[in-house]
């Protein structure tokens, strides 16, 4: 019996331990299980959270779209919430296909103030914030996009608090960024050759949207140096005035050579050729209100037979206005200004023309800066114009244009002399002509009373007259060629022997670019000259920016008995950076900026 009893205490231990085996087991396989399950749906979630966080990106990548397109509508425009409140269109399921369900909120562009803080009033418009130069502004906007997944835990499909909802918060900023084209030393739209003969320094920021050659070993870039398709050190392959040459590389600053940078669009608008900013014309163009003609607070045309009319800013024809108000005034000013029918002899334009009588009509500033700059009320006169649509002002900006010559073959251009003193807050000359400018501009010169760097031992570094401010200034036209201080029209066509000669003001300008072996002339070569300028000096103190082809001077460079080179002394003209000419010249650039989530 106890052998028994021994026999039947050894069965129940046995059930007792296969019972607690087997519980543990059962627990071990559910815990595994339930970690299994538990695995899954931190990997769905993660899943879920990762399509809910693509979802809200993507809808802020719409939105940028969106928001780019309404403030490019007007580009000087910074627009309040109220303008993206409604315009701004909602993706839709269409847009993410393989997401069943999803729900997307505070789905907005909210302007940000100084502090980053998104504003909420419909009216509201982002704080300007200062860029390192005059005119760069940025403005801020944040792009918001909530995207909530619903799970099998979820009580509210929808919400954002359910927490049985996968929630992506995603944030991005917009930045509307002005800057200022006056920034750099030298701007190129186009591809941009520089290979001087001689030592040549730039001392401010180069950019070029297009690809960049520099083949010479005596070029110096002193400042950033950007560009958009490639650099080559080398020469362009469209021209082979440089052939058999070895290029060499330039010098630049520490840590600066050149590099890749983005596209600066002018006004924010791409265009392949600027020249409508020049253009005079009644017909609406894509770079409205910001072609020079419709800045100019005055207009002048000259016609085929010579007949002067002149415009006030609000597109008055006041050439017959007499008596001591501004239009009076102004109208007296510039009658007395102008001189036409002149002739300038330009072997660059006849050696590829055929013609190389060009036409002039003469603006003498010194009557210009007299009047402006005169305390009596008989002849003192303003320049303002009042840009609408983009609440602007520009102050002392002239636009002249011989018609003639805007088609056809006839040969126009315009002439400044006499430019040694313009008016208190500078002086912008535009024209779709091309424009001489003779003798010192904007250096305080008047009769024999020069700056030193027109000395016989020039000293660039003192450009004005003792006594004399520069003022910001700039020269615009087809094509700008300088004439020295010993220039005379009845010398022109024999390459007359120039004198040193100094010019204060920015060029904007066009060129004959590179093309079937002919060479552009280059950075070098952008403003042009016509007299043996060899031994003497060319100080130039300004900002050369290049932003289409020359439509009229359409010489192209190289031809023989046209000049011999200055030596030149040019420098950027680091005022600009604080108070530049007259007139508006921005690029506006639409960036993503920071990526977060909250």
């Amino acid at each position: 019996m106890k052998l028994r009893s021994e026999k039947l205490a050894q069965s129940g231990n046995t059930l007792v331990v296969t019972l607690i085996t087997l519980i543990l087991v059962s627990v071990f396989v559910s815990t595994a299980l339930d970690y299994t399950n538990g695995i899954n749906r931190n990997v769905h979630r993660s899943i879920l959270y990762h399509q809910a966080t693509n979802i809200a990106d993507s809808s802020t990548e719409m939105a940028f779209s969106s928001w780019r397109a309404i403030c490019r509508q007007n580009q000087s425009k910074v627009y309040p919430l109220s303008s993206f409140t409604t315009a701004i269109p909602t993706p839709t399921p269409g847009d993410f296909p393989g997401v069943a369900t999803y729900t997307l909120l505070n789905y907005e562009v909210y302007p940000l103030n100084s502090t980053w803080t998104k504003l909420t009033t419909a009216s509201a418009t982002p704080a300007p914030i200062a860029g390192p130069n005059h005119g760069d502004l940025s403005y801020y906007y944040l792009a918001t996009a909530d995207v909530v997944i619903p799970t099998l835990d979820s009580k509210s499909a929808t919400s954002e608090t359910d927490t049985g909802n996968v929630v992506a918060k995603v944030r991005r900023v917009f930045d509307k960024e002005t800057l200022s084209l006056w920034r750099y030393a030298v701007f190129y739209n186009d591809d941009m050759e520089i290979h001087p003969g001689a030592t040549m320094a730039i001392n401010g920021d180069v950019h070029t949207n297009g690809s960049l050659y520099t083949g010479h070993s005596d070029l110096a870039l002193d400042g950033v140096t950007t560009y958009v398709n490639s650099w080559t050190i080398g020469f362009d392959p469209n021209e082979d005035s440089h052939a058999g040459e070895t290029p060499e590389s330039p010098t630049w600053a520490t840590g600066l050579p050149p590099a890749a940078s983005t596209t600066q669009q002018p006004y924010g608008v791409a265009l392949s050729d600027y020249h409508q900013l020049i253009d005079y014309t009644s017909q609406t163009t894509t770079l409205d209100p910001y072609r020079f003609q419709e800045q100019a607070g005055v207009v002048v045309t000259i016609d085929a037979n010579n007949n002067v009319v002149i415009y006030n800013s609000a597109g008055t024809n006041i050439t017959s206005k007499t008596g001591h108000s501004n239009d009076g005034n102004t109208a007296a000013a510039f009658k007395a200004a102008i001189s036409t029918n002149q002739t300038i002899v330009d072997n660059r334009q006849g050696a590829t023309t055929g013609n190389a009588n060009i036409r002039v009509a003469t603006l003498d500033v010194s009557v210009i800066e007299a009047a402006m700059d005169s305390t009596s009320s008989k002849s003192d006169f303003t320049i303002s114009k009042s840009i609408t649509s983009t609440g602007q002002t520009v102050n002392n900006m002239v636009y002249i244009v011989d018609t003639s010559g805007i088609t056809g073959s006839s040969q126009r251009a315009i002439r400044i002399k006499n430019g040694g003193k313009l008016p208190s807050g500078g002086l912008t000359i535009a024209s779709a002509n091309p424009i001489y400018v003779q003798g010192d501009y904007n250096t305080g010169a008047s009769g024999t009373t020069l700056p030193q760097s027109d000395s016989s031992t020039p000293d660039p570094t003192q450009p004005t007259v003792a006594g004399y401010t520069r003022q910001p200034a700039a020269i615009v036209g087809d094509a700008v060629t300088v004439l020295s201080n010993s220039w005379l029209d009845s010398k022109a066509g024999t390459m007359p022997t120039a004198s040193n000669t100094t010019v204060n003001a920015a060029f904007i300008s066009g060129i004959v670019p590179s093309a079937n072996g002919n060479y552009s002339g280059g950075v070098e070569n952008f403003p042009r000259f016509l007299e043996d300028w060899g031994n003497k000096q060319f100080t130039y103190y300004g900002s050369m920016i290049e932003l289409y082809n020359s439509q009229q001077a359409i010489g192209k460079w190289g031809a023989g008995n046209v000049y011999n080179p200055p030596n030149r002394a040019w420098y950027f003209d680091t005022n600009f950076v604080s108070s530049p000419p007259p007139g508006v010249l921005a690029s506006f650039n639409y960036n993503r900026s920071r990526w977060y989530m909250e």
